[in-house]
């Protein structure tokens, strides 16, 4: 434990999108234990606009080019501890010999490795977020899990929906279409055939990745409700129309922890991933947040992150989900 009040903090985390989104409730936890401490931030230069939604966060300094570039910019002797919440090879190397206290979160890579492997769940669950925290509890004691933590949106990220999208605030279901690999996406047919279903009108958020994706839904629905907003809006702007939904319609991917700092009921659909990893939406007591996956599957998980193909070929976990179930719960 810091002998005094620290003055300055420095955190690492270089990606992504959700990761980094999660680590916002630390930098929230460090104010409020610590109101004049000025808290800093590293991560890579793709991530700059994201971390604008953390206002806490004082100064980012951003990887471009090489870590002895960056090491150069940062000035790490000054800070009274640095959080790693990354905890890889290349912050090790940032890291080394920084002349200041350095607290690494706990990855708990060989109870990750028991579950995909030999499917041994871990005894108790526990989100990514309270390991985080147990970082800087090392320091300081009072930083406990917070209920619920605020995705700052830029105003200049706030708009007229109804203007843009035809589609009027808190009227439509969001639904995040894309995830960084195919198995933790539900096929593109399985997909038309609920949102054929639902009965309010659907917005389609993502990438310009997912463009191809919002094409194929967009030619396939019967319905004359289903809008698109894929590859049409920055992060920020994604994240304003999470907020106005009425409720989101998610993978496991950046827009499921997003949703979670809003106030709306969140639609989970879980493929090669589980909540056993601890990366689930981080709400206290869940609320409002509704799980869809295929239960009793020999081979799930399969990996921590995902593949571009099922390793058995079958992709149980997603084309055996209950669609009429999934539904169900959203139209009520």
């Amino acid at each position: 434990m810091l002998g005094q009040s620290p003055q300055k903090i420095l955190i690492v985390r270089f990606s992504s999108i959700g990761d980094i989104v999660l680590t916002f409730p630390v930098v929230k936890a460090i104010k409020a234990a610590f109101p004049e401490c000025q808290v800093d931030y590293v991560s890579k230069k793709q991530f700059a606009e994201l971390l604008k939604a953390c206002p806490e966060i004082n100064r980012a300094f951003l990887l471009e080019r090489s870590l002895s570039r960056l090491r150069q910019q940062i000035d790490l002797k000054q800070y009274d501890a640095i959080i790693d919440l990354h905890h890889n090879l290349r912050t090790r190397l940032l890291l080394f010999a920084s002349g200041a206290p350095v607290f690494r979160f706990p990855k708990s890579n060989w109870q990750k490795w028991l579950l995909t492997k030999f499917k041994v769940r871990p005894k108790k669950r526990t989100h990514v977020v309270e390991r985080y925290l147990s970082t800087i509890q090392k320091f300081t004691p009072n930083a406990t899990p917070l209920a619920s933590f605020v995705f700052a949106i830029p105003s200049s990220a706030q708009f007229n929906i109804d203007e843009r999208f035809q589609v009027k605030p808190k009227s439509y279901i969001a639904v995040a279409i894309g995830a960084q690999f195919a198995t933790k996406r539900m096929p593109k047919d399985l997909l038309v055939e609920l949102l054929n279903q639902l009965h309010e009108p659907v917005l389609l958020l993502g990438g310009k990745e997912d463009v191809a994706t919002a094409t194929f839904i967009l030619e396939q629905t019967n319905s004359e409700k289903v809008y698109s907003a894929v590859g049409l809006t920055n992060i920020h702007e994604s994240a304003w129309l999470v907020q106005n939904a009425k409720s989101l319609l998610t993978h496991d991917t950046g827009l499921m922890h997003i949703g979670a700092s809003f106030d709306l009921p969140i639609h989970v659909l879980w493929g090669n991933t589980t909540k056993d990893f601890g990366m689930y939406p981080y709400r206290l007591e869940q609320k409002n947040v509704f799980h869809h996956e295929v239960a009793n599957l020999a081979c799930r998980p399969c990996s921590k992150i995902g593949y571009n193909d099922c390793p058995k070929g079958h992709f149980n976990c997603m084309r055996q989900q209950d669609l009429k179930q999934i539904i169900s719960a959203i139209n009520q």
